[in-house]
C-alpha cells in the first residue's frame, strides 16, 4: 500500500510538473518586428510607434507578466512587463503586440525604448532577468516594412505587415479538406473516435476500481486501529455474502410486523468457512433421529 501511495504521489508530481513546464514562458517566440513605422497601424494614442510581436505556440495560456524586454545586450532588465493584469496573457497560438515608443507610462505594453530603423537588437528574458527566452538581430528596414518569420520559421523582410496575425497567409488546402478527400464518408474519423472514447473509458474503469480497493483497504485498517483489533479480523468487512443480508432483512421484516420475541440477548452472525450455504442446505430441514430407549 505504501508503494502504491508513493507511486500515485510521484505520478501526480510528474504530471503537474509536465503541465507547468508545457505552459511556461520559455516557449514564447519573437515573431515580427516593425522598426520604421510611418503609415502602418497606430497605437492607443494615435502615434505610428514602433512595435514587436510575441507568439505563443503552445496549447495553454501563458502570462508574460514579470518578464523583461530589452534592446541592449548589456542591459537585459531594461523594461519589466507588469504583472497581475489580463493584457499580458497570451492565449494558445495567439500573438501579443508590444509598443516600443519609449514612453512606458502609456501602459503595461509600452516599453521605455524605441526600435532603431537602421537595425538593432531585441530580446525577451524570463522574470529573473538572466534567462534568455528569445532574441533577434534585425536589419535596417524600409518604411512600413516588417521583419517577420515565414512558414518555414525563417526571418525575412516583407511589405505585408501583420500585427497580431499569422505572418504568412494560408494559400493551400486545410487538413480538414485533405482528410475529406481521403475519407469521404468519415469512416476513419468515426473509428478513431470510437477507439479513443472506449480506451479512455476502460482506463478510467481500471483506475477507479483500483482506487476504490485502495480506499476500502485504508478504511478497514483505520477502523481496526480505532477499535484496537487485528486487521485480519476485519478482512472481510464490507464484503458480506447474500445469506447474511437475507438474514438481516428477514429479521427487520419480522420486527416491523411485530412477529418477534422480546429477548435481552445479543445475537452475532459470524462467518463460517463451509463449502455450502446453510440457508439452502437440505441438511437443515432434516429431523434428528429419535433415540429409542428400551425398557429393561
Amino acid at each position: 500500500m505504501k508503494r502504491l501511495r508513493k507511486g500515485f504521489i510521484l505520478f501526480a508530481i510528474t504530471f503537474i510538473s509536465f503541465t507547468s513546464y508545457a505552459q511556461n514562458t520559455f516557449d514564447l517566440k519573437i515573431n515580427e518586428i516593425l522598426s520604421n513605422n510611418t503609415e502602418s497601424i497606430i497605437d492607443d494614442y494615435g502615434h505610428h510607434s514602433t512595435w514587436f510581436e510575441i507568439y505563443n505556440p503552445k496549447y495553454g495560456t501563458i502570462d508574460i507578466g514579470g518578464c523583461y524586454v530589452t534592446d541592449d545586450v548589456n542591459n537585459p532588465k531594461k523594461y519589466r512587463i507588469p504583472q497581475g493584469i489580463n493584457s499580458t496573457k497570451i492565449q494558445s497560438q495567439q500573438y501579443l503586440l508590444i509598443w516600443a515608443d519609449s514612453i512606458d507610462y502609456h501602459g503595461p505594453l509600452y516599453t521605455n525604448f524605441k526600435l532603431n530603423p537602421d537595425g538593432g537588437y531585441i530580446a525577451l528574458y524570463s522574470n529573473d532577468g538572466k534567462t534568455l527566452i528569445d532574441q533577434v538581430k534585425y536589419p535596417k528596414l524600409e518604411e512600413n516594412t516588417s521583419y517577420a518569420k515565414n512558414r518555414n520559421n525563417e526571418w525575412e523582410t516583407t511589405k505585408r505587415v501583420t500585427p497580431s496575425l499569422q505572418n504568412t497567409p494560408f494559400d493551400g488546402k486545410s487538413k480538414s479538406e485533405e482528410l475529406l478527400k481521403d475519407d469521404e464518408h468519415g469512416a476513419v474519423i468515426s473509428a478513431t473516435a470510437i477507439v479513443v472514447v472506449f480506451s479512455v473509458l476502460i482506463l478510467l474503469f481500471f483506475c477507479f476500481k483500483r482506487l476504490a480497493k485502495f480506499h476500502l483497504k485504508t478504511s478497514k485498517k483505520k477502523a481496526a486501529e480505532a477499535q484496537g483489533i487485528d486487521i485480519d479480523k476485519v478482512e472481510y468487512a464490507g464484503e458480506e455474502t447474500g445469506d447474511i443480508y437475507a438474514a438481516i432483512a428477514l429479521a427487520l421484516r419480522l420486527y416491523q410486523d411485530d412477529i418477534h420475541d422480546f429477548e435481552d440477548m445479543v445475537v452475532t452472525i459470524e462467518r463460517e468457512d463451509k463449502i455450502y450455504s446453510p440457508w439452502n442446505s437440505k441438511l437443515q430441514s432434516l429431523r434428528e433421529t429419535p433415540i429409542v430407549k428400551k425398557n429393561k
